[in-house]
């Protein structure tokens, strides 16, 4: 009888174990999923002069976060991504709410062009600043341009251009996912945005 009830109360307390478990992982995944860009870091050979070497995420509706940093005026950082006909595009400018960069008049921000897989060039103005911190990665950001259309089907050219040193973030499509295809890059970690967001930029021309 002892042990029949022993066994019971094992049973009892490895239920509710895995409960608790189960709950806690529902609720980190809640926490998370609305932080769920894919980070990639972008390097100094991503420029728009190498364009067919940057990255590309071929589903364009998966939301990344491309990490990037501009050293003199006129260097650019450049990604592409694909859509298909019906979806949406959707991109965003930010720079760290940090120094130097929340410190920098508007002429002297980075700015986002998008080339359209038809061949139109649009040149996003920065009319916003507003601010929002990022609990996951512990980082907050202002918010320098964004917008959304519906779809040219084809890839799009996502061109970022640097007047003064600065980092900033380009963020590229709305589904919220932990994985997703991307070519010519690699994903990177959670250290690796902390890193460069807590390395100031640097002149580099």
């Amino acid at each position: 009888m002892w042990v029949s009830s022993g066994i019971a109360v094992r049973g009892s307390w490895l239920r509710s174990a895995a409960v608790a478990v189960a709950a806690t992982a529902t609720l980190l995944l809640s926490a998370t999923a609305a932080d769920a860009h894919i980070p990639v870091l972008l390097t100094s050979s991503d420029t728009v002069f190498g364009l067919r070497n940057s990255p590309l995420v071929t589903d364009g509706t998966t939301s990344f976060a491309f990490y990037g940093r501009t050293g003199f005026p006129g260097d650019t950082r450049a990604v592409r991504i694909g859509l298909t006909a019906g979806q949406q595009f959707h991109a965003e400018l930010l720079i760290p709410d940090l120094a130097p960069e929340n410190g920098l008049p508007d002429r002297l921000l980075p700015r986002m062009g998008v080339i359209s897989p038809d061949g139109r060039f649009t040149l996003l103005a920065n009319t916003d600043r507003t601010s929002f911190f990022e609990p996951f990665t512990q980082t907050a950001y202002l918010t320098l341009a964004e917008t959304t259309t519906v779809a040219t089907p084809g890839i799009y050219d996502i061109v970022v251009v640097g007047v003064a040193p600065t980092r900033f973030v380009a963020v590229t499509g709305q589904v919220e996912q932990f994985t997703a295809a991307i070519q010519n890059a690699t994903v990177a970690s959670l250290a690796d945005v902390q890193t460069w967001y807590s390395t100031p930029p640097v002149r580099t021309r």
